[in-house]
């Protein structure tokens, strides 16, 4: 089974949720029995690193260069559906569907779906949306965030939700909102990756043991928060250290530690947070916390770190912001405010039972949403095994059309 992908964005390294979530969709439909074909639109630019980790990943890659100016936005208030689409991904992607038998296309974003009205009929197309684009600024804005990235209006939005044979919305209020606007399929797929449930960490003191405390069991609790440098990451930290001087004694009994592209903006420099930088492997980091933050303030979409922090079997304390798109009753993964998470913080650092609660309510809840996104995956990506591969394939473009013959083609790339 060949399935071809578009995505504006890279795939290595991981250190962005957008990043993650077409990483681990990709990976997961190879895991499936699928052969990914991966266009790169350019949007960001790649680095030779990334490349050559792409290319060693995906089982065919075609990157188109990166042109500066390629964004635009034409109406004063709003960017139109295809704005920041790149041309070239058509000529690609035409170019592959003559030579390959494609079994599946996906694109990645509304804004990058326009080479989705060229698929021939018959062969399945797929909208993997990340987000909410309509009204996406006013609705930041609104929130206090700085309003600077796509943003388009529910007309333009439903244009490319139009494209595809199946809608995928990260999280079911965004699904509900979507099928409003169009007639087409509606699947609800959040950011599926398996459980990797880490050990606690050794109980070795976080710094020289109090004399007065005599034992390193009461040793600070190592708190992290691991983050990408975007706006709404900015501003929830931003307000997170405005709020630290409420809780004087909670220092005491935590030592806080910041991690990703985050640690290099201002906000950072001048805070409580141990700055970790970019962390080469994500489970050394998971692994040596204590506790994962996520204080995650406005926003839609789905927050990739809320999910990557439960699949690695972590305690999480998170605001009701941070767990949009997963369904939990735990107190602590649903605090309305900074001053409840830094309370509920407060409170974990002097119960260690409380703490092991939370690992194990976690561990629940991240099963529970993983079980059901594999539900989804099952219904849209079947997996396939070698020996039934070739004759599902036909039954599809069967069903889904009648697209007949075979494509002829070496196994060489695409210029």
């Amino acid at each position: 089974m060949q399935v071809l992908v578009t995505s504006p964005i890279p795939t290595h390294p991981q250190n962005h949720g957008n990043r993650a979530r077409v990483y681990s969709l990709c990976r997961t439909l190879q895991q499936r029995g699928y052969k990914v074909h991966f266009v790169y639109g350019g949007l960001e630019g790649v680095s030779p690193e990334q490349e050559l980790a792409m290319r060693a990943t995906w089982d065919h890659v075609y990157i188109v260069p990166y042109e500066q100016k390629r964004r635009k936005q034409s109406k004063r208030t709003h960017h139109l559906i295809d704005d920041w689409y790149v041309p070239a991904v058509t000529e690609i992607t035409q170019r592959i569907l003559k030579v390959w038998d494609i079994d599946y296309c996906l694109a990645n974003y509304v804004w990058f779906s326009r080479w989705l009205l060229d698929v021939p009929a018959g062969i399945p197309k797929y909208l993997d949306t990340h987000d909410m684009f309509a009204n996406r600024n006013k609705n930041m804005k609104k929130d206090g965030l700085s309003a600077k990235w796509y943003s388009t209006t529910p007309a333009e939005e439903a244009k490319a939700l139009n494209r595809a044979d199946v809608v995928l919305a990260i999280q079911s209020s965004e699904a509900a909102v979507f099928q409003k606007i169009t007639k087409t399929q509606v699947a609800t797929l959040g950011h599926y990756i398996p459980p990797n449930f880490l050990s606690a960490p050794d109980a070795t003191p976080d710094s020289a043991p109090d004399k007065k405390q005599g034992s390193s069991n009461n040793r600070k609790l190592k708190v992290g928060y691991l983050a990408s440098n975007n706006p709404i990451n900015q501003h929830s930290l931003h307000k997170l250290v405005q709020e630290l001087p409420h809780h004087p004694h909670l220092l005491d009994t935590v030592s806080l530690h910041l991690a990703g592209a985050i640690c290099g903006c201002d906000v950072a420099q001048d805070s409580p947070f141990e700055k970790r930088g970019f962390v080469d492997k994500l489970e050394t980091f998971y692994e040596e916390m204590d506790i994962i933050l996520n204080p995650n303030l406005g926003g839609t979409g789905l927050k990739i770190k809320s999910v990557e922090a439960l699949s690695y079997g972590k305690p999480l304390v998170a605001t009701y912001d941070a767990m949009i798109g997963i369904e939990t009753s735990e107190k602590d993964h649903l605090h309305k405010t900074l001053n409840s998470l830094l309370e509920g913080l407060s409170d974990l650092a002097g119960n260690p039972s409380a703490v092991e609660a939370l690992v194990l309510n976690g561990r629940v809840v991240f099963t529970r949403y993983s079980k059901a996104q594999k539900h989804t995956l099952d219904e849209i990506f079947p997996e396939k095994t070698r020996a039934d591969s070739e004759q599902a394939s036909g039954q599809a473009k069967t069903q889904a059309g009648g697209k007949s013959g075979e494509k002829s083609g070496g196994q060489g790339e695409i210029a």
